[in-house]
Parts: C-alpha cells; structure tokens; sequence
C-alpha cells in the first residue's frame, strides 16, 4: 500500500522521496530527471532498486508514457504526465543546487573551468580560437549601430582565460586579426551581429566579413538549430552552467556609455566593461559546457550532437537563421 503524492504534497510533506529519487539519478550518472528517464526505460518498462535482496525504489512506464515511481521506504507513489515530469525535473534540479552548496560539491561551473585548466579544450577540432562579444549603440539597422568596447578571450599557454579588451581605437587591429586568424571565432549571434558590426565600424568589405563567419562558431545558431527556438545568451547561461548577466540588457550598458561620455567618470566605463566581459566568459562557459556534455534537455527532450554536429550546425549563413537571429538581438 502506498501514499499516492502529488508533486506539491511532495515538497509540503515532510518526506525522503526526493533524496532517495536523487540517490537513484546519481547511481545512474545521469545529468539529470530526463536524462535519468532516457537511460532506464531504453530497454524496459519497470526498473527496480534493490538494497540487498529488498527493492527500495521502482520505475514505470505505461504505453501512454504515464510514468509510475514508487518509494518503498517512504510508502509513496507519484504518478507523471508530461507536466510533472518538467515540474519534477525543475524541483531535481534545485535540490542538486542546494546539496552542492551543502556538502560543498563542485559546480558545473567550477567543473568545467577545472577541465579547462588542466587543458581540455583548449583547442577545437586541433585549432586554436578566440571568444569574443561586443557593446554597441542600439539601432534598427545594424550597418548604424556603433561599436562602443569589447572583450575577447583566448586560451593562454597556462591554461588560463587571457581576455584582451578592445575600444574603438584599436578596433580595426581586432578586425584584421580575426581575418588572419587561423582557427576559430566564437560567440552568440556574432555571424549577424558582432561580426558585421565591427567590420562595418572599420570601413571593412564584405570579402572581410565573409572570411571571418567563414571560421565563425555562433552558439546562438547552433542552439536554434537544434531546439528550433530563439533563446537568449543569459537564458541559456543561467540553466545550464548558473551564471548570469551583471546587467538586465544592453539598454542599461549604452546608458553607462553615455554618462561616462557626458562625466568622465571612469566608474560607469568600468562597469560597462565588466559587463561586456561577464558575457564574454558566459559564452565560453556555455562552448564549454556544449563540448563537455554534448547534449541538451528542452521541455523534455534530449537534444544530443556530436563534435563534427558542434561545428557543422553552429555556423549558418541560410536567410532563415538570418531573420531569426535579427529578430532576437535584444535577447542578448
């Protein structure tokens, strides 16, 4: 005999249910619910958890994908349709946040800038790149938005983040050394707007242009080429690694502009440039975690790719991603 619990009695309801799930996901070594979901149900229907000779914990699914899971020590049965299975996921998601802070266990950002420091993936592909984003002035037209500073950041030889700052003086040098680069040039919409934008502010060709997307990756491409949806650099960053913006949008950045222009105090360029540069580590801390995990969950569903994937779909020139990603500039 079992307690069938709701989700919301779940969390009200002093109980284990959730923990004794979670034990199960980190058997598993799944990243999370949905992924936990996918990997017990490949190859049935009913899972059991035993300790010892007595099960503790069973999963079910029926033909209609209603899944049944019950809690043997705790007496509890949860049943999930689609809805609660997302719910379910999200309240997985926030206990592993806490247990982490809890027991001091690492976090996905502390996890992939260990990797990172060891020298893992500090090339793509055996070439080496560069992330970068920029600030500009806000424009219906890109060929009038002004570039006003940037940030990007290489790989130094110590496995550490170099970001190198750019202004409006030494724009055209960045523009000309992303032309000669020989590996690849990584950002979130950078093939229809940092890219355009900082040749257009240095008198630049299309010939320019078109060799620097050549070499392009724009994580914002390959995410719409994978989930079909238009999704915004701190949307993104704050799911899957838990970083987010120092500002609300880039409207808050061009006022910091502005009053450093009209006072010249050098606090408002310093914030502005610390925000231009908290993007800039947000974007390869999400190459980051696309290269490690190489998959994604989105209402549910698993969207998975491989290396040559990563730098297939993550560059596009096609009128379609185009339209999109104009269409979703304010998002970043």
């Amino acid at each position: 005999m079992y307690k069938r619990f709701s989700l919301a009695e779940v969390k009200s309801i002093q109980n284990n249910f959730i923990q004794n799930l979670y034990s199960n996901i980190k058997k598993e070594r799944c990243l999370g619910l949905m992924d936990f979901f996918k990997k017990i149900f490949r190859d049935g229907s009913d899972i059991y958890y035993c300790n010892r000779t007595e099960v503790n914990f069973s999963c079910s699914k029926t033909e209609k994908d209603i899944i049944i899971l019950r809690d043997e020590k705790e007496k509890i049965e949860v049943i999930l349709d689609e809805e609660n299975k997302k719910e379910l996921h999200n309240i997985i998601k926030n206990f592993i946040i806490k247990k982490e802070k809890q027991f001091g266990q690492k976090t996905i950002e502390q996890i992939l800038m260990d990797e990172f420091t060891a020298g893992g993936f500090n090339i793509i592909d055996g070439k080496p790149y560069l992330v970068y984003d920029i600030e500009t002035t806000i424009s219906d037209d890109i060929k009038n938005a002004k570039f006003l500073l940037g940030y990007a950041m290489y790989p130094a030889e110590n496995n550490k983040m170099q970001y190198d700052y750019i202004d409006q003086d030494n724009l055209a040098e960045f523009v000309q050394k992303m032309i000669d680069f020989d590996g690849y040039i990584i950002g979130y919409n950078n093939i229809w707007f940092d890219n355009p934008v900082c040749v257009y502010n240095c008198g630049g060709t299309q010939e320019h242009l078109n060799e620097i997307n050549r070499k392009s990756i724009d994580l914002f491409v390959l995410l719409y080429k994978l989930t079909g949806k238009r999704l915004g650099l701190n949307k993104v960053a704050t799911a899957l690694v838990g970083i987010q913006k120092t500002l609300e949008s880039g409207l808050e950045g061009e006022t910091l502009w502005k009053k450093y222009q009209e006072t010249n105090d050098q606090k408002y360029l310093e914030e502005f440039k610390a925000y231009c540069k908290n993007d800039v580590r947000m974007t390869a801390l999400l190459m980051l975690y696309l290269l490690h995990f190489k998959k994604i969950f989105i209402e549910g569903e698993e969207k998975s790719f491989d290396d040559e994937d990563f730098l297939k779909l993550s560059n596009s020139t096609e009128k379609e991603v185009k339209e999109v990603s104009q269409q979703a500039t304010s998002l970043f």
